[in-house]
């Protein structure tokens, strides 16, 4: 059974799909894409257009730039830097919708997150660290050896240093299962953080 996520979660969920919309998204699309009722969507939509985060209007609604600076500042609190739409990474892996997480920090367990994303929704997850090539934890072939399509598109939001968590599914909630281990716990208070993983 899946964890339920927070309202908090499902907020910042919300603000993640429509930062990474290039137009307006409607309340039954949103409803659709993060798996919740259109009453949950109306009342988060409610909350961030009263917050300033959201506008509101006739054909759909938009992130403000309020929300754009609350949004990046939840993510460098989660050390999440940014979130890249790759739907293209969906015809290598799985699923419609695949977003790239890029982070400042390494994941210590590879394995151990991919199966917690899958077991959170996610239909696959590739988690790539940027070395002097793109690598693949915890064996650090090269990505570009079995998906150069894929590290030749990951590389242009990649420094040195820097991770990648590439998740997808077959709508952007189960894509957007990083967003819950890497920020739920910061906004419940719970000591145990998957985020370690």
């Amino acid at each position: 059974m899946r964890a339920a996520k927070t309202r908090e979660v499902l907020y910042i969920q919300l603000l993640a799909l429509l930062r990474t919309s290039p137009t307006p998204r409607g309340r039954r699309n949103l409803a659709e894409e993060l798996k919740i009722g259109e009453g949950v969507a109306r009342a988060l939509l409610e909350a961030g257009r009263h917050l300033g985060h959201i506008y509101i209007m006739r054909g759909g609604a938009k992130i403000t730039e309020a929300g754009d600076t609350f949004l990046r500042d939840i993510f460098a609190t989660c050390k999440i830097g940014a979130v890249v739409p790759m739907n293209d990474a969906g015809k290598y892996l799985c699923g419609k919708r695949c977003l790239a997480f890029i982070i400042d920090d390494k994941i210590p367990n590879a394995v151990a997150m991919r199966d917690e994303l899958v077991r959170l929704g996610a239909c696959g997850a590739l988690i790539v660290e940027k070395q002097e090539d793109l690598v693949l934890p915890p064996t650090y072939e090269k990505l570009r050896k079995y998906i150069p399509q894929l590290a030749e598109n990951l590389s242009e939001h990649l420094s040195q240093g820097q991770s990648a968590v590439v998740t997808c599914g077959e709508t952007y909630a189960d894509a957007m299962s990083f967003i819950q281990i890497r920020c739920k716990n910061l906004l419940t208070g719970d000591e145990e953080n998957p985020a370690d993983m």
